[in-house]
């Protein structure tokens, strides 16, 4: 803790504890200047590890940070420093960045509205494909025999998932097996076509062979793929959206702008 503000500082925390803080309470003194803990909270929203957490949850650590800047950058200005022309041109390219992000903000606004969102998922959930997909189970073993004895097992009767859950070397196995929904691009080629060619309820007649081992599948359910909803989709679609939206600003501005690129001579 700095000497400059550590009584004040420890006097309106202790204080702190038993008055509610709002954005004009003070919280700290530095050199006579008022520190208030709305300063303070929008200064967290500029540490990005910070940034979502309670202000009063971390307030010392927030407030000495600050503390330190504040010394820094008047100990600076006494120096005249805020002139120097490396720092100049810096504030001028932050001016340029936000001034630009500032005009992109107001541009795309009304280019991404919730309409032209709606608009946009719909239109691509006309040409999307819903694909075929199962729901199934399997039992993995290590050689055909096994697989073998485990058809006979459930042929006899058997209950499907317990057997996987006892006999299974797969991840799923714990789980009897369960694979949930998946389409045939998802699994291995052999495991695939074995299961899209089954019925639901159907279990494969024979072993089927794949780099991980011997399996017996059961398909339980099959479906077409659901299609995504708007919600899963607005990322995406706001993304495509603004791109398009900036390129179509910039477009603009180029066509009201007279602007001649002058090569350079070797």
């Amino acid at each position: 803790m700095h000497l400059v503000s550590f009584v004040t500082l420890s006097s309106l925390l202790l204080a702190g504890a038993v008055t509610a803080q709002t954005a004009d309470t003070v919280v700290a003194t530095v050199n006579g200047e008022n520190i208030t803990f709305g300063e303070i909270a929008e200064f967290q929203k500029t540490i990005p590890s910070a940034a979502e957490l309670d202000t009063k949850d971390i307030l010392p650590q927030i407030l000495n940070f600050y503390i330190d800047q504040k010394l820094v950058v008047t100990a600076a200005e006494g120096r005249g420093l805020e002139n120097d022309p490396q720092v100049r041109a810096q504030l001028e390219r932050l001016k340029n960045e936000m001034v630009q992000q500032a005009y992109l903000r107001d541009e795309i606004r009304d280019r991404v509205t919730p309409d032209l969102i709606e608009a946009a998922y719909n239109k691509q959930m006309e040409t999307t494909v819903q694909e075929p997909e199962v729901k199934a189970r399997h039992i993995l073993v290590e050689t055909q025999d096994e697989a073998e004895a485990l058809l006979r097992d459930i042929s006899d009767g058997a209950d499907f998932a317990a057997l996987a859950e006892e006999k299974s070397i797969g991840p799923s196995g714990p789980q009897g097996g369960d694979l949930g929904w998946f389409t045939a691009g998802v699994m291995v080629p052999e495991f695939s076509e074995a299961a899209f060619a089954l019925q639901p309820g159907g279990v494969t007649p024979a072993p089927v062979k794949t780099d991980f081992g011997w399996h017996v599948i059961k398909v339980e359910d099959s479906r077409l793929k659901p299609l995504p909803t708007i919600e899963e989709m607005l990322p995406q679609i706001r993304d495509e959206l603004t791109e398009k939206a900036v390129d179509s600003v910039m477009t603009e501005l180029r066509g009201r702008s007279a602007i001649s690129i002058i090569p350079l001579t070797e």
